[in-house]
Protein backbone atom coordinates (compact mmCIF):
# COMPACT_ATOMS: atom_id res chain seq x y z
CA UNK A 1 0.00 0.00 0.00
CA UNK A 2 2.86 2.40 0.79
CA UNK A 3 4.39 1.85 -2.64
CA UNK A 4 1.06 2.53 -4.36
CA UNK A 5 0.56 5.65 -2.23
CA UNK A 6 4.03 6.90 -3.20
CA UNK A 7 3.22 6.31 -6.88
CA UNK A 8 -0.05 8.23 -6.44
CA UNK A 9 1.94 11.13 -4.95
CA UNK A 10 4.40 11.11 -7.87
CA UNK A 11 1.56 11.08 -10.43
CA UNK A 12 -0.09 13.98 -8.58
CA UNK A 13 3.21 15.88 -8.51
CA UNK A 14 3.57 15.31 -12.26
CA UNK A 15 0.01 16.51 -12.89
CA UNK A 16 0.34 19.77 -10.94
CA UNK A 17 3.60 20.57 -12.77
CA UNK A 18 1.61 21.83 -15.75
CA UNK A 19 2.13 25.42 -14.53
CA UNK A 20 5.79 25.00 -15.56
CA UNK A 21 5.01 23.48 -18.95
CA UNK A 22 2.31 25.75 -20.35
CA UNK A 23 -0.92 24.22 -21.60
CA UNK A 24 0.51 20.74 -21.99
CA UNK A 25 -2.78 18.99 -21.04
CA UNK A 26 -1.00 16.62 -18.65
CA UNK A 27 -3.82 17.24 -16.17
CA UNK A 28 -6.41 15.64 -18.44
CA UNK A 29 -7.91 12.24 -17.50
CA UNK A 30 -6.70 10.85 -20.83
CA UNK A 31 -3.14 11.25 -19.53
CA UNK A 32 -3.55 10.58 -15.81
CA UNK A 33 -5.81 7.53 -16.13
CA UNK A 34 -3.22 5.43 -18.02
CA UNK A 35 -0.49 6.56 -15.61
CA UNK A 36 -2.50 5.33 -12.63
CA UNK A 37 -3.29 2.11 -14.47
CA UNK A 38 0.40 1.61 -15.27
CA UNK A 39 1.35 2.21 -11.63
CA UNK A 40 -1.18 -0.38 -10.49
CA UNK A 41 -0.27 -2.93 -13.17
CA UNK A 42 -3.57 -2.41 -15.00
CA UNK A 43 -2.59 -0.24 -17.97
CA UNK A 44 -5.48 -1.29 -20.21
CA UNK A 45 -8.04 -0.67 -17.49
CA UNK A 46 -6.39 2.67 -16.69
CA UNK A 47 -6.70 3.74 -20.34
CA UNK A 48 -10.39 2.78 -20.40
CA UNK A 49 -11.11 4.60 -17.13
CA UNK A 50 -9.13 7.66 -18.22
CA UNK A 51 -11.03 7.81 -21.52
CA UNK A 52 -14.37 7.44 -19.69
CA UNK A 53 -13.51 10.28 -17.31
CA UNK A 54 -12.22 12.38 -20.22
CA UNK A 55 -15.63 12.15 -21.87
CA UNK A 56 -17.26 13.38 -18.66
CA UNK A 57 -14.75 16.23 -18.21
CA UNK A 58 -14.41 17.15 -21.90
CA UNK A 59 -16.45 20.31 -21.40
CA UNK A 60 -14.77 21.21 -18.11
CA UNK A 61 -12.64 24.12 -19.33
CA UNK A 62 -11.75 27.21 -17.31
CA UNK A 63 -13.28 30.20 -19.10
CA UNK A 64 -13.40 33.62 -17.46
CA UNK A 65 -14.40 33.33 -13.81
CA UNK A 66 -15.65 29.76 -14.19
CA UNK A 67 -13.48 27.18 -12.44
CA UNK A 68 -14.20 23.57 -13.48
CA UNK A 69 -14.15 20.62 -11.05
CA UNK A 70 -10.69 19.39 -10.11
CA UNK A 71 -9.90 16.79 -12.77
CA UNK A 72 -6.61 15.80 -11.15
CA UNK A 73 -8.10 14.50 -7.90
CA UNK A 74 -11.18 13.08 -9.60
CA UNK A 75 -9.16 11.13 -12.15
CA UNK A 76 -6.35 9.90 -9.90
CA UNK A 77 -8.50 8.90 -6.93
CA UNK A 78 -11.44 7.68 -9.01
CA UNK A 79 -9.21 5.45 -11.14
CA UNK A 80 -7.02 4.25 -8.26
CA UNK A 81 -9.92 3.40 -5.95
CA UNK A 82 -11.87 1.67 -8.71
CA UNK A 83 -8.87 -0.47 -9.72
CA UNK A 84 -8.14 -1.27 -6.07
CA UNK A 85 -11.76 -2.38 -5.62
CA UNK A 86 -11.68 -4.50 -8.77
CA UNK A 87 -14.46 -2.40 -10.29
CA UNK A 88 -15.00 -1.02 -13.79
CA UNK A 89 -14.91 2.41 -15.45
CA UNK A 90 -18.47 3.20 -14.32
CA UNK A 91 -17.30 3.05 -10.71
CA UNK A 92 -14.30 5.26 -11.49
CA UNK A 93 -16.73 7.78 -12.96
CA UNK A 94 -19.13 7.53 -10.02
CA UNK A 95 -16.26 8.12 -7.58
CA UNK A 96 -14.33 10.67 -9.63
CA UNK A 97 -17.07 13.26 -10.16
CA UNK A 98 -17.98 13.90 -6.50
CA UNK A 99 -14.31 13.78 -5.49
CA UNK A 100 -13.46 16.44 -8.09
CA UNK A 101 -16.28 18.68 -6.85
CA UNK A 102 -15.23 18.38 -3.19
CA UNK A 103 -11.60 19.02 -4.10
CA UNK A 104 -12.61 22.14 -6.04
CA UNK A 105 -14.13 23.60 -2.87
CA UNK A 106 -11.09 22.58 -0.84
CA UNK A 107 -8.74 24.21 -3.35
CA UNK A 108 -10.75 27.43 -3.24
CA UNK A 109 -10.36 27.60 0.54
CA UNK A 110 -6.75 26.47 0.92
CA UNK A 111 -4.94 27.12 -2.37
CA UNK A 112 -6.16 30.66 -3.08
CA UNK A 113 -4.62 32.26 0.06
CA UNK A 114 -1.27 30.56 -0.60
CA UNK A 115 -1.30 31.73 -4.21
CA UNK A 116 -2.18 35.27 -3.12
CA UNK A 117 0.81 35.46 -0.76
CA UNK A 118 3.28 34.40 -3.44
CA UNK A 119 1.66 36.68 -6.03
CA UNK A 120 2.39 39.70 -3.82
CA UNK A 121 5.95 38.47 -3.27
CA UNK A 122 6.48 38.16 -7.03
CA UNK A 123 5.06 41.66 -7.58
CA UNK A 124 7.60 42.99 -5.09
CA UNK A 125 10.42 41.06 -6.78
CA UNK A 126 9.55 42.61 -10.15
CA UNK A 127 9.41 46.12 -8.67
CA UNK A 128 12.88 45.59 -7.20
CA UNK A 129 14.15 44.00 -10.41
CA UNK A 130 15.19 40.86 -8.54
CA UNK A 131 14.74 38.18 -11.21
CA UNK A 132 16.39 35.46 -9.13
CA UNK A 133 13.93 35.83 -6.25
CA UNK A 134 11.05 36.06 -8.73
CA UNK A 135 11.99 32.71 -10.27
CA UNK A 136 12.29 31.14 -6.83
CA UNK A 137 8.90 32.45 -5.66
CA UNK A 138 7.26 31.42 -8.94
CA UNK A 139 8.63 27.87 -8.77
CA UNK A 140 8.17 27.34 -5.03
CA UNK A 141 4.86 29.21 -4.88
CA UNK A 142 3.46 27.19 -7.76
CA UNK A 143 3.97 23.91 -5.93
CA UNK A 144 2.96 25.44 -2.58
CA UNK A 145 -0.41 26.45 -4.04
CA UNK A 146 -0.96 22.83 -5.06
CA UNK A 147 -0.03 21.58 -1.58
CA UNK A 148 -3.64 20.60 -0.71
CA UNK A 149 -3.74 18.21 -3.67
CA UNK A 150 -0.25 16.86 -3.00
CA UNK A 151 -1.30 16.01 0.57
CA UNK A 152 -4.99 15.13 0.28
CA UNK A 153 -4.89 12.84 -2.79
CA UNK A 154 -2.24 10.36 -1.50
CA UNK A 155 -3.69 10.44 2.04
CA UNK A 156 -7.23 9.90 0.76
CA UNK A 157 -6.06 6.84 -1.16
CA UNK A 158 -4.03 5.44 1.74
CA UNK A 159 -6.72 5.86 4.39
CA UNK A 160 -9.81 5.54 2.21
CA UNK A 161 -9.12 2.64 -0.14
CA UNK A 162 -10.21 -0.08 2.29
CA UNK A 163 -13.38 1.82 3.19
CA UNK A 164 -14.26 2.32 -0.48
CA UNK A 165 -13.61 -1.34 -1.28
CA UNK A 166 -15.82 -2.40 1.62
CA UNK A 167 -18.55 0.04 0.61
CA UNK A 168 -18.58 -1.09 -3.01
CA UNK A 169 -18.83 -4.72 -1.96
CA UNK A 170 -22.01 -3.90 -0.03
CA UNK A 171 -23.76 -2.10 -2.90
CA UNK A 172 -26.84 -4.06 -4.06
CA UNK A 173 -26.93 -5.32 -7.63
CA UNK A 174 -29.84 -3.06 -8.63
CA UNK A 175 -27.93 0.02 -7.45
CA UNK A 176 -24.79 -1.10 -9.26
CA UNK A 177 -26.88 -1.45 -12.43
CA UNK A 178 -28.11 2.12 -11.94
CA UNK A 179 -24.52 3.34 -11.55
CA UNK A 180 -23.55 1.56 -14.76
CA UNK A 181 -26.45 3.19 -16.64
CA UNK A 182 -25.61 6.64 -15.28
CA UNK A 183 -22.01 6.03 -16.33
CA UNK A 184 -23.23 5.98 -19.92
CA UNK A 185 -25.25 9.18 -19.49
CA UNK A 186 -22.59 11.37 -17.86
CA UNK A 187 -20.21 11.37 -20.88
CA UNK A 188 -23.14 12.64 -22.95
CA UNK A 189 -23.48 15.53 -20.50
CA UNK A 190 -19.77 16.25 -20.98
CA UNK A 191 -20.28 16.50 -24.74
CA UNK A 192 -23.35 18.68 -24.16
CA UNK A 193 -21.28 21.10 -22.05
CA UNK A 194 -18.65 21.28 -24.79
CA UNK A 195 -21.27 21.74 -27.52
CA UNK A 196 -22.91 24.54 -25.54
CA UNK A 197 -19.64 26.49 -25.58
CA UNK A 198 -18.65 26.01 -29.23
CA UNK A 199 -21.91 25.42 -31.08
CA UNK A 200 -23.12 28.13 -33.47
CA UNK A 201 -24.98 28.28 -36.78
CA UNK A 202 -21.79 27.59 -38.76
CA UNK A 203 -20.81 24.50 -36.78
CA UNK A 204 -24.25 22.98 -36.11
CA UNK A 205 -24.74 21.54 -39.65
CA UNK A 206 -21.48 19.58 -39.41
CA UNK A 207 -22.55 18.16 -36.06
CA UNK A 208 -25.78 16.82 -37.53
CA UNK A 209 -24.01 15.57 -40.69
CA UNK A 210 -21.63 13.57 -38.51
CA UNK A 211 -24.47 12.22 -36.37
CA UNK A 212 -26.57 11.03 -39.31
CA UNK A 213 -23.51 9.60 -41.09
CA UNK A 214 -22.80 7.42 -38.06
CA UNK A 215 -26.42 6.55 -37.37
CA UNK A 216 -27.70 5.80 -40.88
CA UNK A 217 -24.57 5.10 -42.95
CA UNK A 218 -22.94 3.01 -40.20
CA UNK A 219 -19.62 4.85 -40.55
CA UNK A 220 -17.20 4.59 -37.63
CA UNK A 221 -15.50 7.57 -35.99
CA UNK A 222 -12.27 6.99 -37.92
CA UNK A 223 -14.07 7.33 -41.26
CA UNK A 224 -15.88 10.46 -40.05
CA UNK A 225 -12.57 11.96 -38.90
CA UNK A 226 -10.95 11.28 -42.29
CA UNK A 227 -13.85 12.92 -44.16
CA UNK A 228 -13.75 15.89 -41.77
CA UNK A 229 -9.99 16.31 -42.25
CA UNK A 230 -10.35 16.15 -46.03
CA UNK A 231 -13.08 18.80 -45.93
CA UNK A 232 -11.00 21.08 -43.69
CA UNK A 233 -8.01 20.82 -46.03
CA UNK A 234 -10.25 21.53 -49.03
CA UNK A 235 -11.78 24.60 -47.39
CA UNK A 236 -8.35 25.85 -46.30
CA UNK A 237 -6.95 25.87 -49.83
CA UNK A 238 -10.21 27.29 -51.21
CA UNK A 239 -10.15 30.25 -48.80
CA UNK A 240 -6.44 30.76 -49.43
CA UNK A 241 -7.09 30.90 -53.18
CA UNK A 242 -9.95 33.37 -52.70
CA UNK A 243 -7.79 35.66 -50.56
CA UNK A 244 -5.11 35.60 -53.24
CA UNK A 245 -7.62 36.64 -55.90
CA UNK A 246 -8.94 39.48 -53.71
CA UNK A 247 -5.40 40.76 -53.16
CA UNK A 248 -4.75 40.80 -56.91
CA UNK A 249 -8.00 42.68 -57.61
CA UNK A 250 -7.32 45.24 -54.86
CA UNK A 251 -3.77 45.78 -56.12
CA UNK A 252 -4.91 46.16 -59.74
CA UNK A 253 -3.03 48.18 -62.32
CA UNK A 254 -2.65 51.94 -62.47
CA UNK A 255 -3.83 51.89 -66.11
CA UNK A 256 -7.23 50.56 -65.02
CA UNK A 257 -8.23 54.11 -64.03
CA UNK A 258 -8.08 55.14 -67.67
Amino acid sequence: MLVKTLLIFLITFFAVSEFLLGTSLIQRPLVLGPLVGLAFGQLELGIIMGATLELAFIGAVSIGAYIPPDMISGTILGTALAIEAGAGPETALALGLPISTVMLALNSVLSAPIMLVFTHLMDKDIEEGNIGKFKFHYFFGGYASFLPRLVVIPCAFYFGSEAVVGLLSQIPKWLQTGINISGGIIPALGFAMLAQMIMDKKIAPFFFIGFFAVQYLSLNTTAIAIFALAYVVLMFFKEKDQKGKVAVVEGGDGLDEF
